[in-house]
């Protein structure tokens, strides 16, 4: 089983852009989710073709579960 993270964030157009983080801890919170996209945001790391991230949309953890067949 797998964990991603999705944070998607507005950008200076209007437009949302997602960031993906495989391999999410097991105890992420709400808290320390919205916390790392703050600290993305203020840090002004990452810039778009449409922008400079400015605010948070969403966010979500995808759980996939994958079973292997042998042939």
């Amino acid at each position: 089983m797998t964990k991603k993270l999705e944070m998607v964030f507005t950008n200076q157009m209007g437009s949302k852009t997602t960031l993906i983080v495989d391999n999410a801890k097991e105890d992420l919170t709400q808290e320390n989710i919205k916390a790392a996209m703050n600290a993305i945001i203020t840090a002004n790391i990452f810039e778009t073709t449409k922008g400079e991230l400015t605010g948070i949309d969403s966010a979500q953890i995808v759980t996939t579960d994958i079973e292997e067949m042998i042939l």
